[in-house]
């Protein structure tokens, strides 16, 4: 029976092994959206495409058309995200990008821009391994893709823009930045200093390679990335196992 050859190029997400053998693979491609595939046999001493299925790979794939999965029939990786020094919590983020984007992005579908940005992440996470700043781009330009972006520019009430000097709040719940005159709005929502939301902004408007030159406080950071974490949670609906253990190792 003629199997139809497809080729295509993307990141391994995710793997899970099937069988005595076998690997399913969650790969998030530049073309196909998000696929899984079956890689036969690589978990066999010496399988020729053992060293192509592990999570973040880049490889280019031939795939022949099966039932339930299509089947790894070859594989070249482009670039391996993962070095050899790379330390436990720089692992963690990795797997952390890579699980958000398993967990929003459903299978078969295609969010523009969302292969170029995993990419963008897991290269920068690679190259400057002490980075903190690359986990709150991603969150941010994800949530964009997605159409989830926080309101940062205007009262997510009223509509008015902020003053310089004025106390702010964040609402997980409206969705954005909430002026002092519509404070009430949500009791649950949580302070934000003016250069926390600026650094927001920025995560939102600019490139990793941009953003990573401008020096910024690191409580300001801190705070940015905890108003951050909390909408990503809030707004999508999903909690991730990565943070959890990450969590647990901080602690």
């Amino acid at each position: 029976m003629f199997m139809a050859t497809i080729k295509t190029s993307g990141i391994i997400i995710r793997k899970l092994n099937l069988g005595e053998a076998d690997k399913i693979l969650t790969v998030l491609t530049r073309d196909r959206g998000k696929i899984r595939v079956l890689a036969k046999g690589v978990r066999r001493p010496k399988a020729k495409l053992s060293g192509f299925s592990d999570i973040f790979h880049y490889n280019d794939f031939i795939l022949a058309e099966g039932r339930n999965w299509d089947i790894v029939t070859s594989a070249v990786t482009i670039e391996r995200f993962l070095r050899d020094d790379t330390a436990l919590e720089q692992i963690g983020l990795m797997y952390y990008v890579c699980e958000l984007t398993d967990k929003l992005i459903e299978e078969t579908q295609t969010v523009l821009g969302s292969f170029e940005l995993l990419r963008e992440t897991l290269a920068y996470m690679k190259n400057h391994p002490g980075s903190t700043i690359a986990r709150s781009y991603f969150e941010m330009k994800l949530l964009t893709l997605l159409g989830f972006a926080p309101q940062l520019n205007r009262c997510v009430v009223g509509g008015q823009l902020f003053k310089d000097d004025e106390q702010l709040r964040f609402s997980c719940i409206l969705g954005g930045v909430v002026s002092k005159a519509h404070s009430t709005a949500d009791e649950l929502a949580r302070p934000i200093s003016v250069n926390a939301l600026k650094w927001l902004r920025l995560l939102q408007r600019y490139p990793l390679e941009g953003i990573d030159k401008i020096k910024v406080d690191d409580d300001t950071i801190k705070q940015a990335t905890s108003v951050l974490s909390d909408f990503v949670e809030y707004a999508t609906e999903v909690k991730t196992k990565s943070l959890l253990v990450m969590g647990q190792l901080e602690d």
